[in-house]
């Protein structure tokens, strides 16, 4: 269970992670097709694929441009390689049916990594969300 949650989280900045009403399996197939999508686009692996949703560091520099190209589908990461907060927000608001709790972690979350310096690569950008992400939801107790 923790390991789809941190999945669904680097997709929709944590709002996922922080609510048991949305449907688990329909969240993890719209990650897997997405991902088998960007795998061809920047010649990633399955490895790459498992990698992200163990949430392991990205081992390759596929990878994490595998982890890019799921963020920018998914609208999360912006063309400027930068978080997209308005987008994370919406995504936290839909993902945690806007409890109130549920969703002042999420934006907690997502307003700390936004706030991160990354490189100008988009792909070394988006392992240092990812990262970012792991680091946060830990702790708060979510992974």
């Amino acid at each position: 269970m923790q390991r789809f949650v941190f999945t669904v989280a680097l997709v929709a900045l944590l709002g996922a992670a922080l609510t048991k009403a949305f449907d688990e399996k329909a969240a993890m197939a719209k990650f897997l097709e997405t991902a088998e999508l960007c795998k061809g686009e920047v010649g990633a692996s399955d490895a790459d694929v498992q990698s992200a949703m163990k949430h392991e560091p990205a081992a390759t520099y596929e990878s994490k441009c595998l982890r890019a190209c799921v963020m920018k589908k998914f609208n999360v990461l912006g063309e400027n390689g930068k978080l997209d907060t308005e987008a994370g927000r919406e995504k936290a608001k839909q993902y945690t049916g806007n409890d109130p709790a549920k969703l002042k972690l999420a934006l907690e979350i997502g307003d700390a990594c936004a706030a991160i310096s990354v490189p100008e690569d988009h792909c070394e950008a988006a392992e240092a969300y990812s990262m970012c992400f792991k680091t946060e939801a830990s702790k708060r107790g979510l992974m």
